[in-house]
């Protein structure tokens, strides 16, 4: 189902609630848990707590598949690829259920995939069984639309990960393949991966957040031989890069690009992005 079609079937399901407010609430959702989970997960989220019954896509798809011949509404999907980027676990909580999610990002010879990893699913993360550069194979996924109109596999109850030996890591390719130059950034990039070395660190600071709580910004300047960029790293991003040191090689996954005041391009780095400090 489209997110239309969800917000139609709760309307159709509770006539009194107007579609500004099941916006207000998707807008809530999408706040919640820092834009990391599509509208259709969370208008399917909010339907579930409203007591809307809705019903699932029923495309079917079984083998193995290449990353970008996915779309959404496939059921029974396997892909294979290399980890990417493995993110922290993460706890939701709604009215009627509660639970765990986390995100990684695999690699094949055609692409890269973004992949919610739910429940049960996340505890090889807790364990430290999965992590960045493994090969993996994930069987039983079904796919969503995510909030930017890309596709993303989703592993539930039913879902198997399983870690390849170690001597297929060479029938995939390493993450550097999937690197913008950042001389061809524009500001239409959307989100990259790039990857750098560190031409100098402004460092950490605090700023007061609407809320008064503190929020950190640190930036930096990232350069290849094509030219350099500054980034903008937000929060906790912030802290983990406030150890970094001059001349130090810098991958980050899942990047946005957006435009500063000065009409200058800038790299956004928050938790929808995994950084990777490399050895020379």
């Amino acid at each position: 189902m489209t997110t239309q079609d969800l917000i139609a079937e709760i309307q159709r399901q509770n006539p009194q609630i107007s579609e500004e407010q099941i916006q207000q609430r998707l807008e809530a959702e999408r706040t919640k848990c820092g834009s990391l989970l599509g509208d259709e997960t969370l208008l399917r989220l909010i339907a579930a707590k409203l007591g809307v019954q809705v019903q699932q896509n029923s495309i079917h798809n079984s083998g193995v598949m290449s990353t970008n011949r996915l779309m959404a509404g496939l059921h029974d999907v396997t892909v294979a690829g290399r980890l990417v980027a493995v993110f922290p676990v993460k706890t939701y909580q709604g009215e009627q259920k509660s639970g765990r999610f986390a995100t990684v990002m695999i690699a094949d010879g055609e692409g890269i995939l973004r992949v919610m990893l739910w429940d049960e699913r996340v505890e090889l993360i807790e364990k430290g069984e999965l992590k960045a550069n493994q090969v993996v194979r994930l069987l039983h996924g079904y796919t969503k639309e995510d909030r930017y109109g890309k596709t993303e596999l989703h592993m539930g109850k039913k879902s198997q990960i399983e870690i390849e030996p170690e001597e297929k890591c060479a029938a995939y390719p390493a993450i550097e393949r999937f690197t913008a130059k950042i001389g061809t950034l524009d500001k239409m990039s959307g989100n990259v991966h790039v990857l750098g070395t560190v031409k100098a660190l402004f460092g950490k600071k605090s700023f007061g957040r609407e809320n008064a709580s503190e929020g950190f910004v640190l930036r930096l300047i990232l350069a290849d031989d094509s030219g350099q960029v500054t980034v903008v790293a937000w929060n906790e991003k912030a802290t983990q890069l406030d150890s970094l040191k001059e001349n130090e090689r810098l991958m980050l996954v899942n990047a946005r690009v957006k435009e500063a005041q000065n009409g200058a391009l800038e790299i956004h780095v928050d938790s929808n992005t995994a950084i990777n400090v490399l050895k020379p």
